[in-house]
């Protein structure tokens, strides 16, 4: 879901004051996105901005390291982009990191289509296409 849809839904759903903050934080973590260094951006999450003061979750020590080095350059690149903040508080959240998925079974190709390779295989001459096919051929095959 993108962040505009999340800012959709949560304006028809939520009580307006709700609404307000929750539009306010989805565009602070925008601006977040654009000001960080390609490096770290997706790895820091915007929590809460009150009182001038922005709380960022990292997924990791090593990216919240780098942010504190680069938090000055930080808050005068949110400030160009009208986002008033005076401080920076920054802690680490492990579960921001995408969690493990286990890898899709994958069935193999039918035997037709192995068939209508090993044919072509045998019609073309020799050279990169048909050692590919070789290769492919050899793989599926011991599957």
């Amino acid at each position: 879901m993108s962040a505009a849809s999340l800012a959709d839904l949560l304006a028809s759903q939520l009580p307006h004051g709700l609404a307000v903050r929750a539009r306010a934080l989805l565009n602070t973590q925008a601006a977040l996105e654009r000001a960080l260094p390609a490096a770290l951006a997706g790895h820091v999450r915007v929590m809460q901005l009150e009182n001038a003061v922005l709380s960022l979750a990292c997924d990791s020590g090593a990216v919240a390291s780098r942010l504190r080095q680069q938090a000055d350059a930080l808050l005068v690149s949110l400030g160009k982009r009208e986002i008033v903040v005076t401080a920076v508080r920054i802690s680490v959240n492990p579960e921001l990191l995408a969690r493990y998925v286990h890898p899709v079974e994958k069935h193999g190709l039918p035997p037709a289509a192995l068939n209508e390779l090993a044919h072509l295989n045998t019609a073309i001459e020799d050279g990169p296409l048909k050692e590919a096919l070789d290769r492919l051929l050899r793989h599926h095959r011991h599957d």
